[in-house]
């Protein structure tokens, strides 16, 4: 009898810890054949105004998350074939070759994603094979919501209050206890460098500040459990009077797959109903619910997400692509201290939390005037933890084309500064130039007096350039 023979096309889900397209295919196949293809496109292409699509933070996040993925499988004596090429082609060679009973992979939902599906899908079909798709990308199951896509609520408050509550989160699913590998010969390419991804040396960080892999976001998830839901009420009431927005810093890992939404709701939801610990778990919740909110947007409206106008479809003819300003925003030249500390942060780290990406899309979109698919792709590009979805849904909201969005989006960016960095030590870990103004001068230099500056030893427009937006209103 044939043996059936179930290849696994990973993706952004490069784990193997709750992983519905390789628990399916262990389930159903005698034995797999793990693949993942670095698609040409994905590296060699631009975006619509010249950005990279992958840049070099999140490149190299990838490749430790592969090179992990890669060792998972070799310590159950099986090969994770790595490609470099076009997927559908690839991953259809192989196919042919071995006599593949099924494909199996995690569905995605972006154009340029579903494009590669649908080819693949095609080219299956001509050899008799199925492209089988799971959906493990979400916290929620899609069929269980009390809605089909298409229906789904247009805020997320509305969205929040059908499901919230009511629709309960699969457990996640564990590694598969038998996963047998296909034995015959499969040509595997040695694990890419970032010079072979097309990043030159002056590209290529020489840290990042998070580690890619399974093992590290699973260390990092305990690790931050331990830090913020184990300490004593005391202490949590100090951390609480220290600490601004809690932050997980689990984003790199959920949207590149070494760690899922359901892992992450495991671990925190056992802490709702703690007295000391329901405002924080409740927090992430959230976190993880918007992010199927801005997945199912994404399926129900398509390409509008992307375009300027949005699904609302507005006139935003006001917006222009001024590069001259967008360039000043993006090398951190505004000369608003806390716009340009967020902005160097982002450009030499690959991520900010999400108040500084609030900070910066308001400053682009509201002070200057620029059209905000040009942040929206920078974004893209430089981000660690770059999601399509979520990215291009925060910054619909943040321009108001979606039905998210509140009307009056006025930020004094001065009153949000002292909020957020109220004894200037985060701008000054940014931007040392100005470390030695005081408290009351760090987020205002433009409002320092000329004997103050001479005595910090600081020349505006030279050392630190003057604001290229009038300040006399955020007072």
């Amino acid at each position: 009898m044939r043996i059936k023979i179930g290849i696994v096309w990973f993706r952004h889900d490069l784990r193997l810890r709750d992983n519905e397209a390789l628990t399916q295919a262990a389930n159903q196949c005698d034995v797999i054949l793990p693949i993942y293809v670095f698609d040409k496109r994905l590296y060699e292409n631009k975006t619509d105004h010249g950005f990279r699509q992958v840049g070099p933070y999140r490149a190299k996040f990838i490749l430790e998350s592969l090179s992990y993925l890669k060792k998972s499988f070799g310590e159950r004596n099986i090969d994770l074939i790595i490609r470099f090429g076009k997927t559908e082609d690839i991953i259809y060679e192989i196919a042919h070759k071995v006599k593949s009973t099924w494909v199996y992979c995690n569905r995605e939902r972006t154009p340029e994603e579903e494009f590669i599906q649908d080819e693949l899908e095609k080219k299956l079909w001509q050899i008799g094979q199925e492209l089988r798709f799971t959906r493990g990308k979400m916290l929620y199951h899609t069929g269980d919501l009390p809605f089909p896509i298409k229906h789904t609520p247009d805020t997320y408050a509305a969205f929040y209050r059908e499901v919230g509550k009511i629709v309960p989160v699969r457990k996640p699913l564990p590694i598969p206890d038998k996963i047998l590998p296909y034995m015959d010969n499969v040509m595997s390419e040695p694990l890419p460098t970032m010079e072979d991804l097309g990043f030159s040396n002056d590209e290529i960080p020489e840290t990042n500040i998070f580690k890619g892999g399974e093992y590290e976001a699973l260390r990092r998830m305990e690790e931050f459990i331990k830090d913020n839901f184990k300490a004593t009420a005391l202490s949590l009431k100090q951390k609480k009077k220290k600490a601004g927005v809690l932050v997980t810093h689990m984003s790199p890992y959920l949207n590149t797959g070494c760690i899922s939404p359901k892992t992450i709701y495991e671990y925190i939801n056992r802490f709702m109903g703690n007295k000391y610990h329901s405002n924080r778990a409740s927090c992430i919740i959230h976190g993880l619910m918007r992010r199927d909110f801005f997945k199912l947007q994404e399926k129900k409206y398509v390409e509008k997400i992307f375009e300027k106008g949005g699904i609302r479809g507005l006139d935003l003819s006001e917006l222009t692509d001024d590069m001259d300003a967008f360039n000043l925003w993006k090398e951190a030249k505004t000369g608003v201290p806390i716009v340009d500390a967020f902005m160097r942060e982002l450009n030499q780290t690959g991520f900010i939390p999400f108040e500084g990406r609030r900070i910066l899309s308001q400053f682009l979109i509201e002070e200057l005037k620029v059209n905000w698919q040009l942040g929206a792709e920078y974004f893209q590009s430089i981000l660690i933890d770059y999601n399509p979805c979520s990215n291009w849904g925060n910054w619909n909201t943040m321009a108001g084309v979606n039905f998210d969005a509140k009307e009056d989006r006025y930020c004094n960016f001065i009153t949000k500064a002292k909020k957020l960095d109220p004894k200037g030590e985060f701008v000054r870990r940014w931007i040392p130039e100005l470390s030695t103004l005081g408290n009351n001068y760090i987020h205002e230099p433009d409002k320092v007096s000329e004997a103050e500056l001479k005595k910090a030893n600081i020349e505006l427009g030279k050392d630190y350039p003057m604001p290229i937006v009038n300040t006399e209103r955020w007072v």
